[in-house]
């Protein structure tokens, strides 16, 4: 699965449409990627339309419809599969929310008026926030040098549907889109525990290969990867869709 992120423009979410892109994301959180709410609606109908649906369909988040498993993979796997289906049924990219520390009912609100398949919590939310939002919620954690292999927040059963592993860069309030790598070995830790994630944090259409052989995620995230001078540069787009599936392919991911 592929993830084209900080989508501001017609013309970028055209190139992500056209890449085959799986999952769109708009920002909503302070950011110099920040999306007006009239934009996103735009854009949100032009993805609708490219589809075989047309229409507004949501997807229930999983987290109501799937009992609590034996195992959290088992969970996981579950949820992961419910929203790679949507994409495939609906034939266009979802689209995706990304709030950080924001009132849950703006969360709510957004969502609803765009509106968006997913919504993706890039703070330091309680993953029990995910109960109150209507469609599945990706939930970001940060790695950084202290991070350890324990995975008990990030697995626990009923609240987000997908976990996104990001880069925990210093010094700043607002993560993500930075351009910053983690260590892809501490994502394929979580991988061989037969969980699904997605990963992000420095990706580019020329590393992706490599981060997926490493890490094993189940999607990739793009931002800043994909840009030429802080724009969306629609041949990285088509570049970074083409090499990850290519490298997911090989490792039996997609």
């Amino acid at each position: 699965m592929s993830k084209i992120c900080g989508v501001g423009t017609l013309e970028a979410a055209e190139a992500a449409i056209k890449a085959r892109a799986d999952i769109i994301g708009m920002i909503f959180a302070p950011s110099p990627r920040l999306i007006d709410i009239n934009r996103a609606k735009e854009i949100a109908q032009a993805v609708r339309a490219s589809g075989k649906d047309g229409g507004f369909p949501s997807i229930s988040p999983p987290a109501l419809t799937i009992q609590a498993e034996a195992n959290a993979p088992e969970y996981f796997q579950k949820c992961a599969a419910l929203i790679a289906q949507a994409q495939s049924d609906l034939g266009r990219p979802l689209l995706a929310g990304v709030f950080q520390n924001q009132d849950i009912e703006h969360i709510v609100q957004v969502a609803r008026d765009v509106p968006l398949d997913l919504v993706q919590l890039h703070g330091t939310e309680a993953a029990a926030m995910a109960r109150q939002i209507p469609v599945p919620v990706i939930k970001v954690f940060h790695i950084d040098d202290t991070f350890s292999a324990d995975t008990s927040d990030m697995v626990k059963q009923g609240c987000h549907s997908l976990i996104l592993l990001d880069t925990k860069v210093a010094g700043t309030s607002q993560q993500g889109g930075r351009g910053v790598s983690f260590d892809w070995n501490i994502a394929r830790v979580v991988a061989e525990k037969g969980i699904p994630f997605l990963m992000a944090g420095g990706l580019t259409p020329d590393n992706v290969g490599q981060a997926v052989a490493v890490g094993q995620p189940w999607g990739v995230d793009v931002s800043s990867g994909i840009e030429t001078d802080k724009t969306k540069d629609s041949a990285k787009i088509h570049a970074f869709v083409r090499n990850s599936k290519k490298s997911s392919t090989t490792c039996n991911h997609h």
